[in-house]
C-alpha cells in the first residue's frame, strides 16, 4: 500500500520535476535576480523544556509564559543521540521522557522596513531538520507552519520552504521561533535557516529538495521498474536466478528508499510497521545483493548463504511490531530505538558477505562478479556516513549519500543485465548458425542419399521391367513362336495357320507394349486399348462386338504389370471365344458390385462344359485363373449351349500380395 501511496503522484512529481529546474536555470543564468541578500541565521537562541509525553504545539505563544534560561547556540544545532537506548531504575517513565527546544531568531531592523515587505513576500527556508516528534515555526508568537505527519516519519528529510508574509497586508514579522519537540534518547537537530524572497533563496530550496527528496525517488522508483521486467522475464525463464534476484534487489532497495521522501503526510500504515520496514528492508537489500552476486559468479558458498539468511531472519522477527506489546519489552525492540545496533549487525553481514562475494569473484573471474561485489564493499564502508548523519554525528545539513549509491549499484547491475541479455542472445544465434550448418550439411546428405536412391530404384524399376518383359514374352509370344517353327519345320501347318499364329504373336507383343503405358488407375482406358488392338482381329473374322462398358471406380493398384495380367487374361477369353465358339456376337460390359469391379464377356457361340475343360488339364482356364489370383482378382465362367458369359472380379482397395 505504501508503494502504490508513493507511486500514485510519480507524474505529477516528474511535471514539477521540470518546472523547478527551469526555475533553478532562470535564476542561475540571471544573478541580478539575487539583487537583494537573503538573511542567513547562523546563532540563534535556545531554551529547552522537558516534558512527558508529545504535546500538540500552541496556536500562538508568550514569550514570558516560556519559564528557563536563554542560551545562545550556533547553527547547526546538534543534541546528541543515545545509541544504546537505557532506562533509569524504577523510572517507567523513562522512555517516555521528552525535551520542547525553542530556538529564537531575531530578524534585523533593516530587512523588516515596510518597502522591502511590499515589494515581495518573504520566505522561511530549512534545509534539514531532525527528531522524533514534531517542528512549529512561530513568528511574532504566531503559529505559521507545523509538522502535520506522524512523529516518527514526520518529513525531516524535506526541506522546509514557509511563507511567512503572503498574505495581503502581512507584515514580516521581527521574531522567529522554531518549536522542535523530540523524545530525550532519540536526539534532534536543526540546520541554519534562511529568511529572503523567492528570487534569493528559492533556489537554494529547489536544489537541495531535488537532492535530498526527489533524485531518490526517481532513482529508487527507475530500479523498481527494472526490477519488475526482470520479474517478468524470470517468469518466462524460471531456470535463470538471475533476473529473480535483480528484482529482489529492486524491491527491497525501493522499500528502503522511501525513508528519505516520505513523511509530508500521514503513512496509511503505523509507524511501528512502516519502522519496521524501514530497517528491516535494509537487512533484506543486503541478503538479496548477496544472492544476486552468487547468481552472478556462481561459486557454491552453502556456510556463508546460510549465515545470511539466518541473520536476515534473526532481524526480521526481532523486530516485529507486536513484539513490543510483550510485558516488559515496551520501546526497547522498537526499531527506530535500536537501529544503530542493527545496522552495526547489517554492516558487518553485508562488509562481510560483500568481501566473500569479491573472493569468489576474483576465483572464477567472474569480471561482472567483481565491479559489482567491489562496489558492494565500498558502498558497504561509504554507507557508515549515513550512520553517522542520522545518529548526528555529522552536520546535520550534509545529505545522505546512500541513494546515488544504490543509483551506483543499479547502473552496474543493469548493465550485468544487459550483458547476460546480449550474451544470451549472442549465445542464440552462434546457436541458430552451428543448427543451420548442421542442418544444411543434412539437407546435401539427404539430398545426395536421395538421389542415389532414386537411381539405384531406377535402375531396379528398369530391370525388373525388363525381366518382367522378358518373362511375359518367353512364356507367350516366344513359346508361340517356337511351337509355330517346330510345326512348319515338319511341314504339318498350313499358311493360313501360320498366319493366325503370327497374328497372335503380334497381339501378344502389342498387348505387351501397352501394358508399359500409364493408365492412371483407370479400368476404362485399358479396355479401350485391349478394343482398339482386337477391333481388327474381330472385324476379320465376323464377329460383331458390342461395347457396353459404363463408368466404374478407379483401381488405385492398377499399374503396368498389373494392367498386362489384365490383358492377358482378356485377351485369353477373346481368343478362345474366336476358336472354339463360332460365335457371331460378343459383348463386353462393366458394372461396380459392393468393392469390386465387375468385367463380363458374353457371347453367343456354342458353350462347353467348365468342369470338363478344367479337368482336361489344359493351360487356357488355369492360366487365367492363376494371373487372376496374382492380382487378387477372381475368374468365373457360365457356359450353356446358348452361349458362354465370362465374369472378372477386380478389387477396388490395393491388395496385399
Amino acid at each position: 500500500m505504501v508503494c502504490w501511496m508513493a507511486e500514485r503522484s510519480a507524474g505529477k512529481t516528474y511535471l514539477r520535476h521540470f518546472g523547478r529546474l527551469l526555475a533553478l536555470c532562470s535564476i542561475l543564468w540571471h544573478p541580478s535576480a539575487q539583487a537583494d541578500m537573503p538573511i542567513h541565521f547562523t546563532s540563534a537562541e535556545l531554551l529547552s523544556i522537558d516534558g512527558i509525553g508529545f504535546s500538540a504545539p500552541p496556536d500562538s505563544i508568550d514569550a514570558a509564559d516560556l519559564h528557563g534560561e536563554w542560551m545562545p547556540v550556533a547553527l547547526p544545532h546538534v543534541l546528541p543521540r543515545q545509541l544504546i537506548p537505557t532506562a533509569e531504575p524504577g523510572d517507567i517513565m523513562s522512555n517516555q521522557k521528552t525535551v520542547v527546544n525553542w530556538y529564537r531568531l531575531q530578524v534585523p531592523a533593516t530587512s523588516t522596513a515596510p518597502k522591502s515587505s511590499a515589494a515581495t513576500p518573504s520566505y522561511l527556508y530549512i534545509p534539514r531538520w531532525k527528531t522524533i516528534g514534531q517542528i512549529a515555526v512561530y513568528g511574532d508568537q504566531h503559529l505559521l507552519y507545523q509538522s502535520h505527519a506522524s512523529l516518527l516519519w514526520n518529513g525531516r528529510n524535506h526541506p522546509l520552504w514557509i511563507p511567512i508574509n503572503d498574505t495581503a497586508g502581512a507584515v514580516p514579522p521581527k521574531t522567529i521561533m522554531l518549536r522542535i519537540e523530540s523524545l530525550r534518547s532519540s536526539g534532534s537537530a536543526i540546520s541554519t535557516v534562511w529568511l529572503g524572497d523567492e528570487q534569493s533563496i528559492g533556489w537554494r530550496y529547489t536544489l537541495r529538495n531535488l537532492l535530498q527528496i526527489e533524485i531518490p525517488f526517481m532513482s529508487s522508483a527507475a530500479f523498481l521498474a527494472v526490477g519488475l521486467f526482470s520479474l517478468c522475464v524470470w517468469l518466462k525463464q524460471r531456470n535463470e536466478p538471475l533476473y529473480l534476484m535483480f528484482f529482489c534487489t529492486s524491491l527491497t532497495g525501493y522499500l528502503h528508499s522511501m525513508i528519505y521522501y516520505v513523511g509530508l503526510n500521514r503513512l496509511p500504515i503505523s509507524d511501528q510497521w512502516f519502522g519496521w520496514l524501514a530497517v528491516d528492508s535494509m537487512c533484506w537489500m543486503v541478503a538479496s545483493s548477496h544472492f544476486f552476486l552468487v547468481s552472478v559468479h556462481r561459486r557454491p558458498q552453502p556456510w556463508l548463504n546460510r549465515a545470511v539468511i539466518g541473520i536476515t531472519a534473526v532481524i526480521t522477527i526481532i523486530t516485529l511490531p507486536f513484539l513490543t506489546s510483550l510485558p516488559g519489552v515496551a520501546n526497547w525492540l522498537t526499531p527506530f530505538l535500536l537501529s544503530p545496533l542493527f545496522f552495526v549487525l547489517m554492516f558487518v553481514m553485508g562488509f562481510g558477505a560483500f568481501s566473500c562475494d569479491l573472493y569468489s569473484s576474483w576465483r572464477v573471474k567472474s569480471r561482472d562478479g567483481i565491479l559489482l561485489a567491489g562496489w558492494s564493499v565500498l558502498v558497504s564502508l561509504i554507507s557508515t556516513y549515513d550512520f553517522l548523519l542520522v545518529n548526528n554525528f555529522v552536520s546535520v545539513e550534509s545529505g545522505f549519500v546512500s541513494p546515488y549509491l544504490s543509483g551506483g549499484s543499479f547502473l552496474i547491475s543493469v548493465y550485468i543485465m544487459l550483458h547476460r541479455y546480449i550474451g544470451a542472445i549472442d549465445g542464440v544465434k552462434q546457436v541458430n548458425a552451428t543448427l543451420e550448418q548442421r542442418v544444411q550439411l543434412r539437407e546435401d546428405e539427404l539430398a545426395a542419399s536421395y538421389n542415389r536412391l532414386r537411381e539405384i530404384e531406377l535402375q531396379q524399376t528398369l530391370s525388373q521391367e525388363r525381366q518382367r518383359l522378358m518373362q511375359d514374352m518367353h512364356d507367350g509370344l516366344g513359346s508361340s513362336l517356337v511351337s509355330a517353327l517346330r510345326v512348319v519345320e515338319r511341314g504339318k501347318m498350313a499358311e493360313a495357320d501360320i498366319a493366325q499364329v503370327l497374328k497372335g504373336c503380334i497381339d501378344d507383343l502389342k498387348l505387351a507394349i501397352d501394358s508399359m503405358e500409364p493408365v492412371e488407375a483407370d479400368l476404362l482406358l485399358l479396355l479401350a486399348t485391349l478394343r482398339f488392338r482386337l477391333g481388327p482381329r474381330l472385324e476379320s473374322t465376323g464377329i460383331a462386338l458390342l461395347w457396353q462398358v459404363t463408368n466404374v471406380p478407379a483401381l488405385d493398384w492398377l499399374d503396368p504389370k498389373n494392367a498386362l495380367h489384365i490383358l492377358r487374361i482378356l485377351q485369353e477369353v477373346f481368343t478362345n471365344i474366336i476358336k472354339h465358339t463360332q460365335a457371331t456376337e460378343i459383348r463386353v460390359a462393366t458394372r461396380a458390385d459392393g468393392d469390386c469391379v465387375l468385367v463380363t464377356i458374353t457371347d453367343n457361340g456354342h458353350g462347353f462344359s467348365v468342369d470338363s475343360a478344367q479337368k482336361s488339364g489344359g493351360k487356357g482356364l488355369s492360366n487365367q485363373t492363376r494371373r487372376a489370383q496374382s492380382i487378387g482378382a477372381e475368374v468365373s465362367w457360365d457356359s450353356n449351349d446358348s452361349g458362354t458369359c465370362f465374369t472378372l472380379r477386380l478389387p477396388v482397395r490395393r491388395y496385399q500380395i
